[in-house]
């Protein structure tokens, strides 16, 4: 698989945004990490220009590396905002959780009306 951004949860609110690529002969390792908070989700879901990934050398502890740490994946896109893969049933609950019980909405744009 390519490089990407991997957006995973381990249950409410326990989520993470990670950047998994190539390093030596492992093409996947987690080479980057975000925090999961509303504003990053929001990005993530929408326009991705808050996600640098220009790494040079490693930034994450080795013992963090494998993706799958960090939880069941929700939904993956490539550096470029394209969507390659999503789980629709942890990506609604996700957005359930982190923006509609909120009364808000991830797209900046929108607001929600009740």
């Amino acid at each position: 698989m390519t490089a990407r951004i991997e957006w995973r949860t381990n249950g409410k609110g326990d989520d993470a945004l990670i950047y998994v690529g190539e390093f030596g002969e492992d093409s996947n390792t987690v080479l980057r990490t975000w925090e999961a908070d509303a504003a990053h989700l929001t990005d993530f879901l929408n326009k991705m220009t808050g996600f640098a990934t220009d790494v040079v050398g490693l930034e994450v502890d080795a013992e963090k590396r494998d993706p799958l740490l960090y939880g069941r994946l929700v939904m993956t896109r490539s550096p470029h905002g394209q969507v390659m893969q999503i789980d629709p049933e942890l990506y609604w609950d996700a957005i359930y959780y982190w923006f509609r019980s909120n009364g808000s909405d991830p797209h900046p744009m929108r607001e929600l009306t009740t």
